[in-house]
C-alpha cells in the first residue's frame, strides 16, 4: 500500500486529479453505455450505446495518461501499479480525500 508521503504527493499532483475525475466521467459513459444496451435492446437506434463508449473511451485514455503521469513523478521507489489502482478507484469515489482520513 501507499505510504502517506506518496499519497499526499499524489494529491497534490494535478495529473492525478486528472486522472480521478477522468474516471468519474468515465464511470458516467460506462452508464450511459449500459443505458444503451438497454435501450438497443427494445429496438432503439444505437446512439446512446456509442455515445457512451465514445466517453469510456475518451475517460480511459485520460485516466491512463494522467496514473502515468503522476507515477513517472513520484519519487523513487515508486509504489506499485497495483496499490495505485485501488488509490485511485478509492478516491473516485470518495469525495474527500484519502489523504485526510489517514
Amino acid at each position: 500500500m501507499l505510504d502517506v508521503d506518496d499519497r499526499l504527493e499524489l494529491q497534490n499532483d494535478g495529473h492525478w486529479r486528472m486522472a480521478v475525475w477522468a474516471l468519474r466521467v468515465g464511470y458516467v459513459g460506462l452508464t450511459v453505455a449500459i443505458a444503451g444496451l438497454v435501450v438497443l435492446s427494445t429496438g432503439s437506434t444505437p446512439w446512446l450505446l456509442a455515445v457512451g463508449v465514445i466517453i469510456w473511451l475518451a475517460a480511459v485514455a485520460v485516466t491512463a495518461a494522467g496514473f502515468f503521469w503522476s507515477r513517472h513523478e513520484l519519487s523513487e521507489p515508486r509504489p506499485g501499479y497495483w496499490s495505485m489502482r485501488i488509490m485511485l478507484i478509492h478516491d473516485t469515489v470518495h469525495a474527500q480525500s484519502s489523504i485526510l482520513r489517514s
